[in-house]
């Protein structure tokens, strides 16, 4: 997700159901870039979360990554952690060098 790009009202209305980022990221959304994959092998995952970053290297913003309630310890203290949340499902947002580190440890898996 990320600034400027977008119109904040457009994005706030496809997204009427979800909590306000704001104070989270820090600023308000205007677009959102969906990378999905449908990964089954460990190659998959970290392939996906490496392009995840390298489109945010050209466009910015904050990755929005679903997580499963045991990885919230795993990437709350990672570089390029931004925010760690449980509300209304345990998120993680944080910037390309989140992605990469967290894509490093041992285990590593994208939520399906």
């Amino acid at each position: 997700m990320g600034p400027g790009i977008g119109d904040e009202a457009i994005f706030e209305a496809e997204h009427a159901d979800e909590a306000d980022r704001k104070p989270l990221i820090g600023f308000t959304p205007t677009h959102a870039v969906d990378v999905i994959a449908y990964c089954h092998r460990p190659v998959d995952h970290v392939t996906t979360a490496l392009l995840t970053a390298a489109v945010m290297y050209v466009i910015g913003g904050v990755a929005n990554a679903e997580l499963r309630d045991d990885q919230v310890p795993l990437v709350a203290g990672l570089p390029g952690t931004v925010a760690t949340t449980t509300d209304p499902w345990p998120p993680a947002y944080g910037s390309a060098e989140f992605l990469r580190a967290w894509a490093r440890q041992p285990g590593f898996r994208l939520l399906k």
